[in-house]
């Protein structure tokens, strides 16, 4: 009888050994593997509480060379696109209002002064006739500032969407500029601005606008006129070509602008006066729009201080045929 269990208790013994072996090896390597697919799934749920709790410099830091490496990657692209969407918002937000309390303003001020010269005229106090034509006249000139405000800002909407048709011709910049400046510098001579043409390359043809290009043109000698601060204001034009682009720079001897006032002369409404009372003179619009218009015909527009003195912008536009993009 003893011998007969002692014939099934080994096998048993046995059997059950290799049952506890297989039980806790499974249990092993079931905790092994889990352990490896929830701490990543933890990782990644943590990075996204910290991205809807608003922490969008949040990335995650993943150091095993496994599937979820990739899943943590998306993780941390995603975020980062995220994150830019959200910046690009607010920077478009702080434009919106700027640009509306840029409107408001220059919009406000001839809007008073016309409303103050009726109420003159109103209560009686310009009583000659001397005086009411030198009322109207000044009620004309700020509803005249009026509308140069709203038609820049037409203007700058229609070329923001690209609405804006644009005529192109082939054409000889270094002529085109020539013709400009015989034809406006008496013009600028009575604001007290004389212009001149210097290194002028005539043999270079490009594909412009060319009532928009003047306009370009128009834009940077108003903004030279407007900063003039000594008798004998000057603006020197120059157009060369380099490697296969056209260059055009107006350099005048004006006070410059501060360094860090440089990129943003370009921006919508941007003013380098604080006091904006001279809509008539600039709505700040100019220079954005003529960004704009150079953009369009694909090149780019920069300001500097010159060396010398005095504040450069140059133009850069590709050569006719030349197939050079921006």
């Amino acid at each position: 009888m003893l011998n007969a269990l002692r014939q099934y208790f080994v096998p048993l013994l046995f059997v059950a050994f290799l049952l506890a072996v297989v039980f806790f090896t499974n249990r092993a390597l079931t905790r092994y593997v889990f352990r490896g697919i929830v701490t990543p799934i933890d990782t990644l749920v943590s990075g996204v509480h910290e991205i809807r709790d608003g922490n969008l410099t949040y990335r995650i830091e993943y150091k095993r060379n496994d599937e979820f490496a990739v899943v943590c990657a998306d993780f941390n692209e995603m975020a980062q696109k995220l994150s830019d969407m959200v910046e690009r918002q607010q920077i478009e937000e702080t434009s919106r209002r700027e640009l509306i309390a840029g409107i408001s303003h220059d919009l406000r001020t001839p809007l008073t002064s016309i409303k103050a010269y009726l109420e003159g005229l109103e209560s009686g106090v310009a009583s000659s006739p001397q005086m009411r034509g030198k009322y109207f006249e000044t009620i004309k000139s700020k509803t005249d500032d009026l509308e140069y405000i709203i038609n820049q800002l037409f203007m700058f909407s229609k070329l923001d969407v690209g609405e804006f048709p644009f005529h192109l011709e082939n054409v000889s910049v270094g002529q085109e500029l020539k013709h400009f400046t015989q034809s406006h510098e008496k013009e600028y001579s009575e604001k007290g601005l004389a212009i001149s043409l210097a290194d002028n390359a005539e043999n270079i043809s490009v594909n412009i606008d060319v009532v928009q290009f003047r306009n370009v043109i128009r834009n940077i000698l108003e903004n030279s006129v407007k900063y003039i601060d000594h008798d004998h204001a000057e603006v020197a034009i120059s157009c060369f070509e380099d490697n296969g682009n056209v260059r055009v720079v107006l350099k005048d001897n004006g006070p410059g602008v501060a360094e860090d006032t440089l990129p943003k002369m370009f921006d919508l409404f941007f003013r380098n006066d604080e006091s904006r009372s001279e809509p008539g003179k600039g709505s700040g619009l100019g220079l954005a729009i003529s960004k704009k218009i150079i953009e369009r015909l694909g090149g780019y527009i920069k300001a500097e201080n010159s060396a010398g003195g005095g504040l450069a912008i140059e133009i850069t536009l590709p050569e006719a045929g030349t197939g050079v993009s921006f």
